[in-house]
């Protein structure tokens, strides 16, 4: 659960319980004020009503308002209370708060009821309330998205910076700055972090960049003098079987050296801009090159191309692809076998020839991992193939069916 929608959640619980909690409480506050108001002036009026009377003076009756009545005994059915009264006009009882007094004068008992209609001071609290309610909702939903976006807002961008960083460019990473404490120590920590590693990158790219020459240079010497030795007819056969052994190492470690080169360029992504790529016109190419080597162990190479398939990547990385998978597929066939090439709209499959299914795939694209006894093998071309399809957010998989192995790469 991301932390913005836990802070809503919480956020939305304490309102919803705040706002029920406040409405039932200002509900009743309002209630109670409006009922005083309402009793107060039924005193009034029915104060104004006994003075009417001791003075002698007529009493307007205006049922179920005010009634006024002679009666010969007091009862004990007097003081405030509510009452459904039956309005002939509406046709429907409605409700009233009423005060009823008895009162002795000039040797008469009176009783005098005073009423008031309710519908008014309800649909006054109602609409008291409603309004509260909506303001309320309003106030608390435009505090709420505006708190998060301006809170949020430079975590935002500095997550959004941390995405489109790259070691690879000159420029430092931009954070945006926020008067919140916190963000402005996570700003000045990522700062820091990414100077680092930018450092760190420009270090290790010079350093490799350094290393692959060096290393190259002396063995391009020691291949120079181990050809001018084997060309020396001086040199007795054992010492030629030696000097073989040794060019096939200094060989071998060149090779090693190129692909270590390799992996680092590919995993700091230092080639150029993507373009389309024709996956079959590369298929193609890399068959060709490729042929006297199968030609040597006499495989079938069958292809089924589907529409031109186009992706968009660097063309040397695809013709890395594609020419380590070809080698693969061709260094454990054994002779005479069939070699299957198929592209579809989505992905290219590379199948050979096997006994059973490898043991641990998982291990297959691990670096200087081999299958077999193949001394020939780097332990580098699948590790290259799964490194280029992480860089470009390409999937590999490996498969046994049918009694071929297939590698399949997903675009």
């Amino acid at each position: 659960m991301k932390l913005l929608d836990r802070n809503n959640r919480i956020f939305i619980r304490f309102t919803s319980a705040l706002l029920l909690f406040g409405s039932v409480l200002f509900y009743f506050a309002v209630n109670y004020i409006t009922r005083a108001e309402i009793d107060e002036k039924l005193a009034v009026s029915q104060q104004h009503a006994i003075e009417l009377i001791r003075n002698g003076q007529s009493i307007p009756q205006f049922p179920p308002v005010i009634q006024v009545e002679i009666i010969t005994v007091k009862t004990a059915i007097i003081g405030y209370s509510n009452a459904m009264i039956y309005d002939p006009i509406e046709k429907e009882e409605e409700p009233y708060r009423q005060l009823i007094s008895e009162e002795n004068i000039n040797g008469k008992i009176y009783r005098i009821t005073n009423r008031t209609s309710l519908l008014e001071s309800e649909d006054l609290i109602l609409a008291i309330g409603g309004c509260t309610a909506a303001l309320a909702l309003l106030f608390f939903a435009w505090m709420y998205s505006r708190s998060s976006q301006q809170m949020w807002e430079p975590f935002q961008q500095q997550l959004n910076a941390l995405r489109h960083f790259s070691l690879a460019q000159n420029e430092p990473i931009s954070l945006a700055q926020s008067n919140i404490s916190e963000f402005e120590e996570l700003r000045a920590a990522l700062h820091q972090l990414t100077e680092k590693l930018r450092s760190d990158y420009r270090s290790l790219k010079e350093f490799t960049e350094n290393a692959s020459h060096e290393i190259q240079t002396p063995l391009a010497i020691i291949r120079s003098k181990i050809e001018q030795l084997i060309e020396n007819e001086a040199v007795s056969s054992v010492q030629m079987a030696t000097l073989g052994m040794i060019y096939e190492a200094a060989n071998r470690l060149s090779r090693l050296n190129q692909s270590l080169l390799l992996l680092t360029k590919i995993e700091n992504q230092q080639f150029g801009e993507k373009s389309p790529v024709s996956v079959n016109t590369i298929i193609r190419e890399q068959v060709e090159m490729l042929s006297e080597l199968t030609d040597s162990k006499n495989l079938q190479l069958k292809t089924n191309y589907s529409d031109d398939l186009r992706i968009s990547s660097h063309q040397a990385l695809v013709e890395i692809l594609v020419k380590n998978l070809l080698e693969n597929a061709i260094r454990y066939s054994r002779p005479s076998d069939s070699i299957f090439i198929k592209t579809t709209a989505e992905h290219i499959i590379f199948s050979n020839p096997g006994e059973a299914a490898i043991e641990h795939p998982q291990r297959l694209f691990g670096r200087f991992h081999k299958h077999g006894n193949n001394g020939n093998s780097l332990g580098l071309g699948l590790a290259i193939v799964k490194k280029i399809c992480e860089v470009n957010s390409w999937r590999v998989e490996y498969d046994f069916r049918e009694g071929y192995h297939e590698f399949k790469v997903v675009f």
